[in-house]
């Protein structure tokens, strides 16, 4: 575990019109007010997007499952900024749902507004934090450290001593763990062949 502290600096209330693209107007909101670090929350709807839902598989690094959708979902997410390679690294999460169905992850590349979205961005400062790339997890990581703690503002809490289990290995009692539900939700909104 790692962390950092910091304070909450300013709040922002945003409105984000039909045809506007969220990720694309977020950024630029953030990048044009400064904001080094923070939170944002949303709500609203979407025309259409992309998302990752999960891995493919469940290894590392994780070869991501896309998933497009169109024709005006309801949203809510939320997402952290912090500084990056190229300005703010900002990470957004969202469930999208119409008409009975819903998705739920990693909004990517397109997320196109239908009649609005409010979002509120909260700064964090003095935070000792920014995302860089991990090359075993092939991701953009957030990096924390504590610059009060004496040690690497890294922390095992109580019970964290033991590796955790992974998907395929036996639990305490000796059966064999399942891909349950993730399993299911990935068969239901896998494609079929053309």
């Amino acid at each position: 575990m790692q962390y950092t502290e910091g304070q909450i600096g300013r709040i922002f209330v945003v409105r984000i019109d039909d045809g506007e693209d969220l990720l694309v107007s977020l950024r630029r909101f953030i990048v044009d007010k400064s904001i080094q670090a923070g939170s944002v929350i949303f709500l609203g709807a979407l025309m259409d997007g992309k998302m990752v839902t999960g891995p493919e598989k469940p290894v590392i690094p994780p070869d991501p499952h896309f998933i497009f959708f169109e024709g005006g979902w309801e949203v809510f997410g939320v997402g952290t900024i912090y500084p990056g390679d190229g300005g703010p690294h900002i990470h957004y999460h969202a469930s999208v749902g119409r008409a009975g169905h819903a998705l739920t992850g990693c909004l990517r590349e397109r997320a196109v507004t239908y009649l609005i979205v409010e979002a509120v961005i909260y700064e964090i400062t003095g935070l000792s934090a920014r995302r860089e790339y991990d090359e075993k997890m092939q991701l953009h990581l957030p990096v924390l450290k504590d610059t009060r703690a004496k040690d690497s503002g890294q922390a095992t809490l109580p019970g964290e001593e033991e590796e955790p289990v992974q998907p395929g290995e036996k639990n305490n009692d000796g059966s064999e763990l399942e891909g349950g539900l993730a399993e299911i939700i990935r068969d239901l909104t896998k494609k079929p062949p053309a």
